[in-house]
């Protein structure tokens, strides 16, 4: 899953960036190590996150970040995300007509493989 955040959000793309990784399951350490930060700096810069939208726990951010739009899920690459383009009435990316191909392509061979 890819995200892209919207614009006017009151979050910095820095404290972007922490929530989202928050939101895909990644320890504090792990968030310091990419970021190249403290785990201290992580958990001041999720106070400041959970400041700026109320709320109480990571979990109660990601869940404000769904709801309000910060987040969305936008797929590319595959399948879906094909199908996300079509349904939405666009022209698919480039990227997601090489991943419907790869998609064609597994299902014509399991099915010559049955």
């Amino acid at each position: 899953m890819t995200w892209s955040p919207t614009e006017g959000s009151p979050l910095s793309p820095r404290q972007l960036d922490t929530l989202h990784r928050m939101a895909t399951g990644q320890s504090w350490t792990k968030i310091a190590s990419d970021l190249g930060i403290t785990v201290n700096g992580v958990g001041s810069i999720s106070r400041q996150i959970f400041r700026k939208l109320g709320a109480q726990s990571t979990a109660h951010a990601v869940n404000i970040a769904w709801e309000t739009g910060l987040f969305s899920r936008k797929r590319h690459g595959d399948h879906a995300g094909y199908t996300a383009h079509l349904r939405r009435g666009e022209e698919p990316c480039d990227q997601c007509r090489a991943g419907e191909r790869d998609y064609r392509a597994g299902r014509r061979a399991v099915a010559v493989a049955s």
